[in-house]
């Protein structure tokens, strides 16, 4: 397995524009073809009361300030990733990445918040798009692989980001295998972890299993343990709750969305 395209959506801002170059090089990194989207909601979905009071004078506006962003944002794109393919969505942006990740192996989007017809949402878009998502923090200026830390315990979502992760963890010259427990849950048992250990030999991925145990927020110890070992990037099996369960009760995926000062490559 490879990644032989990876989707990105593009927004005016420079936060998006540091994370294209991001992607860019990325790609370019794992020969990979790079596809740009600029996803913008239409004034029917975003704001279907302005219609009603401003009838075709509003949709006439809001159409102008449509095409202007788009063209803000394919003129960027062209300029970082003259290569790469564009395309342009008259949709909410998260719908826009999930509607062309057919075409992809691999989304990447930021850990910002923004306004919905401005920029995807991370979280929906991980649980929606049916495929591996990084999502970058603000201004970070790459993604790397090198040094790779795996969030694991033995369920469904962790088990598929292992798979998800196999092309980059294959090319890490570190994997490091977490397994936390604190009050709320054990560790991931011995017999879970030697199977995932045996499976990953069999893949080529020398990696190194650390126990942890907190009374800290899951989430918050990983992020930590990742820092402390100059770790590249996170892999995360996402939302084993579901989305509503983890952000009343809180969870790994809430707060990685919430804190991380490092990628994610989140799965579901």
């Amino acid at each position: 397995m490879s990644y032989k395209a990876i989707l990105v959506h593009v927004e005016p801002t420079p936060a998006s524009e540091a994370r294209l170059q991001a992607a860019v090089g990325f790609a370019r990194e794992l020969d990979a073809v790079l596809i740009g989207l600029g996803g913008r909601a239409s004034i029917i979905q975003a704001a279907p009361l302005a219609v009603a009071e401003g009838g075709g004078y509003a949709v006439e506006a809001w159409a102008e300030d449509e095409a202007r962003v788009l063209a803000e944002v394919e003129a960027t794109f062209r300029k970082v990733a003259p290569n790469a393919i564009w395309r342009a969505a008259p949709d909410y942006p998260t719908g826009a990445l999930c509607d062309n990740a057919a075409s992809a192996d691999l989304i990447i989007t930021g850990l910002e918040r923004a306004a919905a017809d401005f920029a995807p949402d991370a979280a929906n878009t991980v649980l929606r798009a049916g495929l591996p998502v990084i999502a970058l923090p603000v201004g970070h200026p790459q993604i790397g692989f090198e040094r790779i830390v795996v969030a694991w315990k033995d369920t469904r979502e962790a088990r598929r980001a292992v798979s998800d992760a196999l092309p980059l963890l294959r090319r890490a010259s570190e994997v490091a295998v977490v397994s936390i427990s604190n009050h709320s849950g054990a560790a991931a048992t011995p017999a879970s972890i030697d199977n995932l250990m045996d499976r990953l030999a069999r893949h080529g991925v020398k990696a190194v299993v650390e126990p942890v145990s907190t009374r800290r927020d899951p989430g918050d110890q990983l992020i930590s343990f990742a820092i402390s070992h100059r770790a590249d990037l996170i892999v995360d099996g996402a939302f084993g709750h579901s989305k509503a369960g983890e952000w009343l009760l809180g969870g790994m995926t809430q707060t990685l969305l919430e804190c991380s000062t490092l990628p994610v490559l989140f799965s579901h």
